[in-house]
């Protein structure tokens, strides 16, 4: 399989781009805090009859932060700029996990003609300010407010200082040279800076995503965590606001398949959030899915529901 590792000026920035494979292409979108890296195990699988590329958006990684405002628009628009750059001009097929399956709405809602197949995997949702009408005191603690404190404060650290109060906890189970790579992600302090960003626009990017466009008639696969797992993890929670919590999230999953007509639902049975990393086999599963409803609408002529 080939692979390479490579960065491309995109609106003026570096960003660092990662694929793998020959064929049809398929993007994949990272959710906040997320390395490219830890999708390998998904990217193995699907670079067998696919190119997979992954990118660290401005700040993350090695990717230059750039001087634009970190929403989920910019985001957007700096992979339609992205995809001629790497000769594709052609429909894509799109994975996007958690802030990335934002993202990713984005991106089929104003590219409609770019994009041929979607699959969201935990992704953020639209109504996501609907999670914050929940009274959960103990989770409450952990708001928006919360976040783009620490953010701002990580922002400001040095590498050596952020080294000092976050611990390095990394997945064992990957590859030495990927674990290499990851060993200094999370002290990065502009990646605090781009999350800071993305914190702060993301429930208006959220209704700019809902009451744009509309979304295009492509096959669709939503994937949600498994809510019995995450109330069962002993985190010090109290287990009734997960169960409140986890009840509200996986509705908002569910009503992503009402994107597109014919959409199909998944739970990934004993998974977190990080289902490619947990269920990678749940993710592959789903994408030969969509991969077949796309082959069978390029047949027909046309875009054609899923079942």
């Amino acid at each position: 399989m080939n692979e390479q590792i490579r960065f491309i000026k995109v609106r003026g920035a570096a960003m660092e781009v990662w694929e793998m494979g020959e064929g049809a292409p398929v993007v994949i979108l990272t959710g906040m805090n997320s390395p490219i890296w830890e999708w390998h195990p998904v990217v193995q699988a699907l670079s067998r009859n696919h190119r997979v590329i992954l990118f660290h958006r401005p700040g993350l990684g090695k990717s230059e932060i750039g001087d634009h405002t970190r929403r989920t628009g910019a985001i957007a628009e700096e992979l339609n700029e992205l995809l001629p750059l790497l000769g594709i001009h052609e429909p894509i097929m799109l994975i996007g996990h958690s802030y990335g399956g934002l993202c990713a709405q984005h991106f089929a809602r104003w590219y409609p003609s770019k994009i041929k197949a979607l699959l969201l995997v935990d992704s953020t949702s639209v109504n996501l300010h609907r999670l914050d009408d929940l009274d959960l005191p103990v989770m409450d603690a952990d708001n928006d407010a919360a976040w783009l404190e620490t953010c701002l404060s990580y922002s400001e650290k040095t590498r050596e200082e952020l080294k000092v109060v976050i611990p390095l906890g990394w997945d064992s189970g990957l590859p030495t040279p990927l674990l290499e790579k990851l060993s200094d992600f999370q002290w990065n302090p502009l990646m605090y800076a781009a999350m800071h960003s993305e914190v702060t626009w993301w429930k208006e990017d959220a209704w700019i995503i809902k009451n744009g466009p509309r979304f295009p008639v492509i096959p669709l696969v939503v994937i949600a965590r498994d809510k019995k797992s995450i109330i069962r993890q002993e985190d010090g929670l109290p287990e009734w606001e997960k169960r409140i919590f986890e009840s509200l999230w996986e509705k908002l999953m569910y009503e992503q398949t009402r994107l597109t007509e014919g959409s199909r639902f998944i739970v990934a049975e004993g998974s977190g959030h990080a289902v490619h990393l947990n269920r990678p086999d749940v993710v592959v599963e789903a994408f030969h899915h969509l991969t077949k409803k796309v082959q069978e609408n390029e047949g027909a002529g046309g875009s054609c529901p899923i079942h």
